[in-house]
């Protein structure tokens, strides 16, 4: 999966592709192999290559993540691209009015069903990625025409997750 990492004006493109039992991280043009395990409700410990381990503070809200680090904190956004760019194009859904996987994962828990009306940034599934829950959230305002997962089901990037009209 492919995201731009963006600390005030700088910004950078970052990979992560599952490699074995870890994750190998592309950061610019420095490669890196680390594994990764959430400890607690914000508490992360990673291990690089190398053996150096970190233990990392991670709160996020929306694309915005300040993860400290040692004595320092550092404020970045995620961005991903394709959606920064349906954005652009003011169409919160895209063409289609579906929304996507943005990365590979399981989908632990649906939150609506088929025929709600969701408000923009409500919930409408919890999708386990990278050892992470997250919510993956209505981008506008409809209703629930469909939906294309279950709990327990595995998903890809990209995947179809629910048509909101």
């Amino acid at each position: 999966m492919r995201f731009i990492a963006r600390e005030g004006e700088i910004e950078k493109e970052v990979e992560v592709l599952r490699h074995g039992t870890g994750y190998r991280v592309r950061i610019g043009d420095r490669w890196m192999d680390v594994d990764y395990a959430q400890v607690g409700n914000y508490i992360r410990s990673l291990r690089l290559e190398d053996g150096t381990q970190f233990s990392v503070v991670h709160h996020r809200d929306g694309t915005r993540h300040e993860i400290s680090l040692g004595g320092g904190s550092l404020h970045v956004e995620i961005i991903d691209p394709s959606a920064a760019k349906r954005r652009r194009n003011d169409d919160p859904l895209g063409a289609s009015g579906v929304v996507k996987a943005l990365m590979p994962g399981r989908v632990v828990r649906v939150l609506v069903s088929q025929g709600d009306t969701v408000r923009k940034g409500e919930g409408l599934l919890i999708l386990e990625a990278m050892k992470m829950e997250n919510e993956i959230q209505a981008p506008a305002a409809g209703t629930v025409d469909e939906l294309f997962v279950t709990a327990g089901q595995t998903v890809e990037a990209g995947a179809d997750l629910a048509h909101i009209g």
